[in-house]
Order: C-alpha cells, then structure tokens, then sequence
C-alpha cells in the first residue's frame, strides 16, 4: 500500500529550546515511520534562543515558493504552528484539494493579547486567519485548554491531541536518599512571573521542613523572577542545566513542581506543559497548579498531583504528604507513573491519533 505523502512545516526546530520545537521534533520522527514525510524547519540559534526576524522573514517567502513548486506532491500539509496560516491560505489557492492541519499551542492563539505593535499586528492577523479557517481542514489542540481557546476564538473542527514525551523505561526508580543528602524540589522551565518560581519561594518553601531546598533550573526571562530568587538562602538558582546533567537532576529530587500562578489577561499560557512528563518519566511525582493545559499534561494520582493556584495551605499539604513518603511509597508510586505515563503520554501515541486526523481530512474531502 501507498504511504501517505507528507509534508511538516514548522519555524520551531533544535538548537531553540521550547515546547513547540520539542513537539515539531517528536512527531516528525514518529510520523517518518509511517508516511512518506518531508520536513522543512527553520532552525533555531546556537545558543538555544529561536531565529531573528531576518531568517523568519527568509524562511516564509522561501516557504512560499516550496509549496508552489511542491503543490502536486504532497497528500496532507501540516504546519507546524498557528503563526503559519497565511503559508496554509497561501497553499490553498493552488492546491485547493489538498488536506491542510495546523497544530496549535496556545501562546500562538493569544500573542495578540500582549502589548506592543508586534501584539497588534498579530491579533490583526488571527482576526484574518479566522474568517478564512474553512480552507483549513483541522486544528489539533494540544490539550483541553487550548481547545477552549479555540471556541472562544470560534474556530471550529479542532481536535485535542495531548502531547508526549520520549521512552525512558530504562532509567532507574530513585530511591530513599540518606539523611547527608541534600532534599530538594525541583522546578524546570524558563524564569517568568507566570510560572510561579518566585510565588513558590516567597508563600510555599517557608512552610516546609527547614532541610528542604529549592532548586530552580532554567532560562531567565525577567529580571524581577530571578532577583527575588537570589535573594532567598534556601533556593539554589542554576541557570540553564545541560541534557546530560538533567536525568539526575530530575532523579534525586523529593518532586518536580510547577506553581503556576493566574494570568487573568491571557497575555501568556501554558498550553499543556511538557516538563510535567519530565518527573513521573524518572520516577518523580510532579505537584502542578489545576489550571490551563497542565490539567491535561498531569494526571492525578497516577502521574502526579494538581493543587489550587496560589493555594499556598494546599500546596504545604500535599508537598509534605510525599515528603513522608516512606522508600517503598516513593518506589511503588515511581514505577506506576512511569508506565502510565508510556502508556498514554508516547509520542507514538501523538503520532497515531494525528495519523487518524489526516486520513479522517482525506476521507472527508473524498466524500465532498
């Protein structure tokens, strides 16, 4: 039988670090197993930062152009990202009969909301994309909440499709660490107001046990984050933390946790939260705020624990529950989330259920 012919086009791709280039990554590799695919990225910086408007500008005019010249050899066009639609109506005045999907994340549904003229310019755009999404065969959602996202933008035929994460059945369950080993928790991901670091350290840390630290690893992208961070004993703030040190890391930490915190105008948005995988995937329980996509990415009791945002009572509570973990409590609860999480959190997974969406357009426009 015929592979399917596809082609992925996304601006997120490695060296830049993110969820989008992550999602890009993954479901090219998972999808090359099953349909003939062709990928067109524009790569990130060196330094882990994504491209400057030059190479941005570059890669859609060029982009423009492969679609024209490719417009008879592809089934489906699948583009990376929401920012992408004027290449998806650009591909339709040529190649109408073609299935086109466009994922989306949620920051790139609300870009619009954030002041400043690059602000304005997009909510302009997004109100454009929307009146012409007919040519636009799906939206995949990345969780629940970016599908409201999408309702309250009223765009129709969106499908959920949860993100993943890597297999790591091979790594080890931590164990119970000896009273000379520092306890920690852990908190991952880039340093801004909304994720809740600083919330954390200033409402949450000071009700723990005084052995009890509080390591933050990532990226800066606020000043005001990071000072107050420093300016707290109990808090280790090491700055971007490298792949090959990050299993550990994660490993020997009492949990990993993501306090975010309520953002009432929806000038920023955790889509699904990919680092919620990243601790039950090495046997550690992940607490996180029960609001945007993070309720998707954590399940309860299975793969970890979702908490009231800025409920600082309820998250004492439930971070000393598990640091009274005995060592077969954390062993037993480390086994289980592994192997839900590859059970239902494969980027396999992701790949099937987006396979489906395709042959679901393709069957669709066959009908028409």
């Amino acid at each position: 039988m015929k592979k399917l012919r596809v082609l992925f086009l996304t601006r997120k791709w490695a060296p830049a670090i993110g969820g989008m280039e992550v999602y890009s990554m993954e479901l090219s590799e998972e999808l090359s197993h099953s349909v003939d695919l062709t990928v067109r990225a524009l790569s990130g910086n060196k330094d882990g930062s994504p491209p400057g408007i030059a190479r941005l500008i570059y890669f859609l005019f060029s982009s423009l152009f492969f679609l024209w010249r490719t417009r008879r050899n592809f089934d489906v066009v699948h583009f990376g990202d929401f920012a992408l639609f004027s290449l998806a109506w650009w591909h339709a005045k040529f190649a109408p009969s073609k299935t086109r999907i466009i994922t989306v994340h949620g920051l790139d549904l609300i870009f619009g909301n954030r002041s400043g003229w690059k602000s304005i310019l997009y909510s302009q755009f997004v109100s454009w994309a929307i009146q012409r999404q007919a040519l636009v065969d799906y939206f995949l959602a990345n969780s629940h909440y970016t599908s409201t996202l999408c309702s309250e933008l009223k765009l129709h035929k969106v499908a959920v499709i949860p993100l993943g994460i890597r297999s790591k059945k091979n790594l080890p369950v931590p164990s119970t660490k000896s009273f000379k080993q520092e306890r920690y928790i852990l908190f991952l991901g880039r340093l801004v107001p909304r994720k809740g670091a600083s919330w954390f350290s200033k409402n949450v840390l000071p009700a723990l046990p005084n052995d009890v630290k509080f390591y933050v690893a990532g990226k800066s992208w606020d000043d005001t984050e990071a000072e107050i961070l420093k300016k707290d004993p109990r808090v280790n703030l090491m700055g971007y933390v490298t792949g090959d040190r990050l299993p550990s890391l994660i490993s020997e930490s009492e949990m990993l946790v993501m306090p975010n915190i309520t953002n009432p105008d929806k000038t920023d948005a955790e889509g699904f939260g990919l680092v919620a995988l990243e601790g039950p995937a090495h046997g550690v329980p992940c607490v996180a705020s029960s609001i945007e996509g993070l309720q998707d990415a954590v399940r309860p009791s299975e793969t970890g624990f979702l908490v009231t945002a800025e409920d600082t009572d309820a998250w004492v509570t439930q971070i000393n529950q598990i640091l009274k973990w005995n060592k077969e409590e954390r062993e037993s609860f480390g086994l289980k989330a592994k192997e839900y999480l590859f059970t239902y959190f494969s980027w396999s997974r992701v790949a099937n259920d987006t396979l489906i969406v395709y042959q679901k357009s393709l069957d669709q426009k066959g009908d028409a």
